[in-house]
């Protein structure tokens, strides 16, 4: 393949491998270098490789399987840290966890002893992970009423927590 073929074939895909690679990455710097060097490799490959029938899909897959080795290489640099770096769990992660345990039992308690407005608002936003909008169907609340009723019960159970803390 020809500059001119490549030029042809795999510059009017760059949007698309842009795309596949910010989904990859989550970052505009790293999908810009990860798009460049999947352009790069594409290129140096140039002549071993025949027109093929999707060059999006074909450009795509290069730069996912670029991404994917160079994940790997990160994972295998940081896997080849000395054994003494690692710790082992030891019995204060069970004190941690146990910790943890207890906040979330004092937190369900304080949630309990809510009015039933505020505790049924909190439960369907917090925990159940309803939109507002999907709140207001249930409760027949406005979006407004919902914000101020869900903002006093967060700060009434932030006041309980304390309260236990202090105790």
């Amino acid at each position: 393949m020809n500059a001119s073929d490549f030029k042809q074939i795999f510059l009017p895909c760059h949007r698309r491998m842009y795309t596949a690679a910010w989904r990859l990455t989550g970052n505009q710097q790293e999908a810009e270098d990860l798009v460049q060097d999947a352009m790069m490799r594409l290129w140096i490959k140039r002549k071993n490789i025949e027109k093929p029938d999707n060059a999006e899909a074909f450009a795509v897959t290069t730069l996912r399987n670029l991404f994917y080795d160079q994940h790997r290489k990160k994972q295998l640099k940081q896997n080849d840290e000395e054994p003494k770096d690692h710790q082992l769990r030891t019995e204060h992660d069970a004190s941690d966890a146990l910790a943890v345990k207890q906040e979330m039992m004092m937190t369900q308690q304080c949630i309990n002893d809510l009015p039933e407005n505020q505790r049924l608002i909190i439960t369907l936003h917090d925990i159940d992970e309803l939109s507002y909008e999907e709140i207001e169907k249930q409760t027949g609340l406005n979006a407004v009423n919902i914000r101020v009723t869900l903002s006093r019960a967060r700060k009434a159970v932030r006041e309980k927590l304390q309260a236990f803390r202090q105790q």
